[in-house]
């Protein structure tokens, strides 16, 4: 797949071949479109790997949470400090436990807003704190966010981005720079 046809793909300043080739290796890797994860990092950082949210310690494309980087073996501060293509290294660390769960767009979102629901049915309701610090998913501002109302968000808000269901195995397939040998 040529780098090029990722979403968003524009909005990379810096390294953006290496970025964009680098997405689709580790997304091979996860087993997953590469397209999911350009727009989970999309959402959370604007593709921003310098970025930290002004709320929190939030930092980086997938916006890494202090505890969560320093699990990772870093700081938030020195994800910050990163180039975009090294701090791929770490997204790919952190969502590779879960990779088996992904099976569209919103379980790779999933894995980077709250992990846990990944594992719950779809009526899952996600804590009051979450909702509260992200009321844009609440798409019936009730104040209550189940895990079915966050995937009907992000499914419907990218789905001009997402590839066509028979697409998806096409795009998987083996990279120039991957060695992912599947056929």
């Amino acid at each position: 797949m040529d780098y090029k046809l990722l979403p968003f793909i524009e909005k990379v300043k810096t390294n953006q071949k290496k970025f964009g080739e680098k997405v689709i290796d580790i997304s091979n890797k996860l087993d997953t479109v590469p397209h999911y994860l350009m727009i989970v990092m999309n959402n959370e950082s604007g593709l921003r790997a310098d970025i930290k949210n002004p709320t929190s310690s939030a930092s980086g494309l997938i916006q890494f949470m202090e505890a969560t980087a320093k699990g990772l073996g870093t700081t938030t501060a020195d994800l910050r400090t990163m180039s975009n293509v090294k701090q791929l290294d770490y997204v790919y660390k952190y969502l590779k436990p879960y990779a088996k769960k992904f099976k569209d767009v919103s379980d790779v979102y999933l894995a980077v807003f709250f992990p846990l629901a990944l594992y719950k049915d779809e009526d899952y309701k996600f804590p009051s704190w979450a909702v509260k610090a992200n009321p844009i998913f609440d798409l019936n501002k009730d104040g209550i966010l189940t895990k079915a109302e966050f995937r009907n968000y992000v499914n419907k808000k990218y789905a001009k981005y997402l590839p066509k269901s028979n697409e998806i195995e096409l795009i998987k397939k083996k990279t120039p720079f991957s060695n992912n040998t599947k056929k």
